[in-house]
């Protein structure tokens, strides 16, 4: 058989298409894959700010009232926490149960929108029970202390806060906790 012109530019043409077949489906997988890996762990940069960070509000509940020593953060781009007080008792690993007393509030007004304080009762619950930024804001709090972590919205509730919790769409949220005891 005689290789003709005509089938070389053929064989090339066959050539060009299948490489850009091969080159689409690769780019496909390797999209699809990259839009399906887990998201990058979060991880708290932590500073030391030695006062009191507990407020009360005596007979009067702390809900939508604003939080004491602190100033409004219109944008919270990663997760940080400040050590008001450092504990002395068992550190907080992955996995840990704790009982905490903690005050929230919206992070852009400073708004209370639940406290442990108010109904006089710690909260107590296992790290994989909350939201991402608060279990991960509290690795390596040791108990007795006290701390504040600021949380990106994509660590807190996102664009699906608890219903009637007066958390809204999409907010940065703070914390201010103390820690009383890691199980």
């Amino acid at each position: 058989m005689k290789i003709t012109r005509s089938m070389v530019r053929r064989a090339g043409w066959w050539s060009l298409a299948l490489l850009f077949a091969a080159t689409t489906i690769v780019a496909l997988v390797y999209f699809f894959w990259a839009g399906q890996k887990p998201p990058a762990p979060v991880t708290a940069k932590c500073s030391y700010k030695p006062g009191t960070l507990m407020q009360s509000g005596g007979d009067n509940p702390l809900k939508n009232t604003k939080l004491v020593n602190f100033t409004s953060v219109s944008n919270v781009d990663f997760l940080r926490c400040e050590d008001f007080k450092i504990g002395t008792g068992t550190a907080v690993k992955a996995g840990s149960s704790v009982t905490v007393q903690y005050i929230g509030a919206v992070a852009a007004t400073g708004t209370i929108f639940e406290s442990t304080l108010d109904s006089g009762q710690p909260a107590t619950f296992s790290l994989d029970q909350t939201i991402p930024g608060f279990s991960t804001g509290l690795l390596g709090m040791k108990a007795g202390g006290e701390r504040r972590i600021l949380i990106p919205a994509q660590y807190a509730y996102g664009a699906g806060p608890p219903q009637g919790s007066g958390i809204p769409s999409n907010a940065d949220l703070v914390f201010d906790i103390s820690l009383l005891f890691v199980q």
